[in-house]
This record gives C-alpha cells, sequence and structure tokens, in this order.
C-alpha cells in the first residue's frame, strides 16, 4: 500500500541517504554518485531513484545539507511500474542521454503514491535535464508526464529532450504550496503528447510555478489527436506569478482547447501557432499563423532521439529570423546549430539560420 517509508525508493536502480530520518540533516548526503549506462527493465517501482531524504522535513530544504553533483547519464529504462528517474535532496545534478519508455504501468489505488512521471526532479537544485527522450508515461489517477518540475525544486533547465506519446503530456510545472522556482525549458520537441485530452502538453498544476520560461520549444499535435496545448489543473484563472511562453512553433491539427494562466506577469510572444485555432488559444501581438513548413512531419512520432529531422523548417519558413532574441539563450538549438545572442532567432527548436 506503499504506507511508511517513502515508495519512490523501491526500484531497478536506487541510491538512497536518510529515507526515515529527516532530522538528521545532512548526516548521509552523497557526492559525485554516476549512474551511468545500464539497461533496468520490467521493475516494480522506479526505474532509478537518487534520494537524499536527511535535507530537512518533507516541506523544506536545507541547501548545505543536499547532496552534491549526481549525475544520471546514458541509462534506459523500460516497461516499469512507476516512475522512470528521479532526483531528490541534491544540487548540480545532470540528467541527460537517457530513454524512458513505457512507464507508469501499475497503480496501486488508496495508496499514497498512485502516480507517475518520466523524468523529475524534486527537493533539488541547479538540476540540467538534457538530450533524453521520453515515451509511452502513463496517467494512472494522475500525473503521467515525460518531465515533471515537483515540491522544492529550484532552478531547472530542460533542453535539447524529445518527448512523445506519453499520456500526461509533455511537461508538468508544479504550482501551489511548497512550490520550487526557476525553470527554463527550451529547444524541445513535443509530438503527440497528452493524447487522451485528459491533460495538457504543458500542465500547470495548482497554480504557476515562478518564473517559468518556456521558449523554442516545438509541439506537434496530430490531426485528430485531443491534446490540450496547455491546462490549469486544479484551478483556474489569473497568476501574479511571472511566466513566460516565447518563440516556440505549435502545430496544433487535433481538437484540443486552450487553459491558459493569464495574469500582469505573464508574457506570451512571438510564437507561430498554425493548424486548428481552438477556443482559449492565447493572445499573442506578434503571433504567426502561417504553415511552418516543417520538412516531413511525421503524424506518427518516430521512435529515436536522432530520428526527427522531419520536424526541422525549410530555409523560407515564416518563422525562420522572426523570434525575439531571448537572452542567456543556450547558444545553440535541438540539433546543435549555433543560435545568435544577437540577432532574431528562428522560433521553435531548429534553427534555420
Amino acid at each position: 500500500m506503499c504506507n511508511g517509508a517513502d515508495a519512490h525508493f523501491n526500484g531497478g536502480i536506487a541510491v538512497i541517504a536518510d529515507p526515515l530520518s529527516p532530522l538528521s540533516t545532512g548526516a548521509s548526503s552523497y557526492k559525485d554518485v554516476r549512474i551511468l549506462d545500464n539497461v533496468v527493465d520490467h521493475v516494480g517501482r522506479t526505474g532509478i531513484i537518487f534520494g537524499d531524504w536527511s535535507t530537512g522535513l518533507l516541506y523544506a530544504v536545507a541547501y548545505d545539507a543536499l547532496s552534491k553533483d549526481i549525475t544520471i547519464s546514458g541509462n534506459t529504462v523500460t516497461n516499469v511500474d512507476s516512475d522512470g528517474i528521479v532526483i531528490g535532496g541534491a544540487k548540480y545534478n545532470q540528467i541527460d542521454h537517457n530513454v524512458v519508455d513505457n512507464a507508469g504501468l501499475v497503480t496501486v489505488r488508496n495508496s499514497s503514491e498512485p502516480s507517475s512521471g518520466g523524468i523529475w526532479p524534486t527537493k533539488a537544485r541547479h538540476t540540467t535535464i538534457e538530450y533524453n527522450e521520453v515515451s509511452r508515461v502513463h496517467t494512472q489517477s494522475t500525473d503521467g508526464q515525460a518531465f515533471d518540475v515537483d515540491l522544492l525544486a529550484d532552478d531547472t533547465t530542460l533542453q535539447y529532450n524529445y518527448s512523445h506519446d506519453n499520456e500526461g503530456g509533455f511537461l508538468l510545472l508544479e504550482g501551489g504550496g511548497f512550490h520550487g522556482s526557476g525553470v527554463t525549458a527550451r529547444y524541445n520537441l513535443s509530438v503527440n503528447d497528452a493524447y487522451t485530452g485528459a491533460k495538457g502538453v504543458v500542465t500547470f498544476a495548482l497554480g504557476v510555478l515562478p518564473n517559468s520560461d518556456i521558449y523554442n520549444n516545438t509541439i506537434y499535435i496530430a490531426p485528430g489527436v485531443p491534446a490540450k496545448p496547455f491546462m490549469q489543473d486544479g484551478w483556474s484563472g489569473t497568476t501574479s506569478t511571472a511566466w513566460s511562453f516565447r518563440n516556440n512553433v505549435v502545430v496544433n491539427l487535433g481538437t484540443g482547447t486552450w487553459s491558459t494562466p493569464t495574469g500582469a506577469h505573464a508574457v506570451v510572444d512571438h510564437n507561430l501557432i498554425h493548424g486548428n485555432h481552438t477556443a482559449g488559444e492565447p493572445a499573442d501581438a506578434n503571433k504567426i499563423t502561417a504553415d511552418p513548413q516543417m520538412l516531413a512531419p511525421a503524424a506518427t512520432a518516430p521512435a529515436g532521439i536522432g530520428n526527427v529531422s522531419g520536424y526541422q523548417l525549410a530555409a523560407t519558413s515564416p518563422a525562420a529570423g522572426s523570434g525575439a532574441v531571448i537572452a542567456g539563450n543556450g547558444g545553440q538549438d535541438f540539433f546543435g546549430r549555433p543560435v545568435s545572442a544577437t540577432a532574431a532567432p528562428t522560433r521553435g527548436f531548429h534553427e534555420v539560420n
């Protein structure tokens, strides 16, 4: 029933510090843990978990007690009952070049941990999540996203990832009580995520996570798919929190509607939104609605992060050279092509110029 010890700590590969002693702050913290190039298949609960719970009580983080320099790289996690890769209680983390497929297969009703995500940090600081492919994460009672920025996770960067066919969507941002702050999601590709319409491609749960910057991503929704591009989950209306959605390309050939957080500090600007303009699509003074001229977009998402060139744009695309300049843009697109710090970039995950 997942009672007592945290059920997340049951997994294929588990590195744990003080799971039952949150008051012994910093007693068993780790440094320079590397989980590299493993295959984890058909396991109960979590595929790979690093968790240091000697960092304070559940809703607090003692920054100096966090484990440090944790790397989870090059792993393949498939057919797992719940989460793919979880990192908690650590700072300066790197999660890259992993494959997570077919997670969230089982839920235990009436348990404390019924939901699942592909890759997510919690009680973590300074985490980079890049060059991962996450697919077919299932929604049980909730969640089911490829990526989730969860409880008290600060300064998280998600870039150059490929997300497809995840029932819960591409990205879950946890607002509400005990939220973190500072998320940059850039140069990612999402294809046919949130395909049942139960969640959003991007879901804002219980509020907006402060300082969330979502820019230069490409979202493709195939014909007839009821995916909601944005969803407010557990709340609705306006927010005083600062967040932005800029320079993205959304090809929405489906039927799902938008539920967009609004407020004085919300910035929606310089996006290209093409296809079906369904209810709730956000206003954008610099929006383009013309065909972005993808080279050969497949209605069925291809397997493999190296097989997505069909979602690139032609040199004549209206997205080329029409985006807003964004400071600290990472310097390159999904494919490693340089992105200028001063010239107007291409909208979406592919830099044409």
